[in-house]
């Protein structure tokens, strides 16, 4: 932590990108997206709540080094998993937007200079959601 809240980078090879979460980071969600930032963390936890799957999915790796029935069984055990992207990417953008005060980027920018693989990489989510949760932690304080 600094005096500017939570601080964290998300690195994976030669990206990289800075996120810093504070009481700004909720104004500027709101602003970007319309929408409560605790709200939709409530909200996101709650489909969220198989934390077995979760850790299959990031286990994975390479899909495509899976066997066919191995893959087909992967899919029949997503039917339940609600992983919702968008809530993370917006959240990411949203901590973007705070490292950058006092310049407000636009939010379609910010958002396209996530790399994609970001989304699917097991190291960058886990990170994201431990953020997710220091930031609730210190939101609850």
């Amino acid at each position: 932590m600094s005096k500017y809240g939570l601080v964290k980078t998300l690195k994976d090879g030669e990206d990289e990108i800075k996120l810093v979460g504070n009481a700004l980071t909720f104004v500027l969600y709101k602003s970007y997206f319309g929408k409560d930032l605790l709200n939709d963390i409530v909200a996101f936890a709650k489909k969220n709540t198989n934390p077995e799957m979760l850790d299959k999915i990031l286990a994975i790796g390479d899909v495509e080094k899976l066997k066919d029935d191995e893959a087909l069984s992967l899919l029949e055990s997503m039917d339940d998993y609600q992983f919702d992207s968008e809530f993370i990417l917006q959240f990411i953008a949203a901590l973007m937007a705070t490292a950058q005060y006092p310049t407000k980027p636009d939010v379609g920018e910010l958002i396209m200079s996530i790399p994609p693989h970001f989304i699917v990489d097991r190291d960058v989510v886990q990170e994201v959601i431990e953020f997710l949760s220091l930031f609730v932690k210190q939101k609850q304080r």
